[in-house]
């Protein structure tokens, strides 16, 4: 059963890049630190029995770092998801004359289910922010946030 489930890995790899690989193993890393630091809160006590790992912040950092580095060959929705994982809110915008945005700022109404629901988004977009293409408008999001 361990070979079939190494091989099914291999094979997934296979579709991915070397730096997206080395992305994802950084955010599994945090996340495990993440979900351990997290599983250490005491009700009781109303606080964490462990002291926050600093590493956490840091494998955040080093992510941001490479994601910047390897922006150009990443695939956008790779990017987009990694960011959302460190806490970030990007959100691709398109203005009906041919310009995309992405913007990390704005306002929206929260489900207190986490079911989906219909809402109301509003984003800032400053003038600069207009691209003519997905990857300029995240380009321009990634070098200037």
């Amino acid at each position: 059963m361990e070979e079939e489930v190494g091989l099914k890995e291999i094979i997934m790899m296979r579709n991915r890049s070397v730096e997206e690989i080395h992305i994802e193993n950084l955010s599994k890393k945090r996340y495990e630190l993440n979900d351990k630091y997290q599983a250490s809160w005491d009700d009781e006590a109303e606080d964490y029995q462990n002291e926050y790992p600093e590493e956490i912040d840091s494998l955040g950092e080093e992510i941001l770092k490479y994601i910047k580095l390897w922006k150009n060959s990443l695939p956008f929705e790779f990017i987009l998801e990694e960011l959302t994982k460190l806490g970030w809110a990007p959100c691709l915008l398109y203005d009906d004359d041919g310009r995309w945005a992405v913007s990390g700022e704005g306002m929206q109404s929260v489900s207190v289910n986490n079911d989906n629901f219909d809402c109301h988004l509003s984003h800032f977009v400053k003038k600069d922010m207009w691209k003519d293409s997905i990857r300029e408008a995240l380009n321009y999001y990634l070098d200037n946030s």
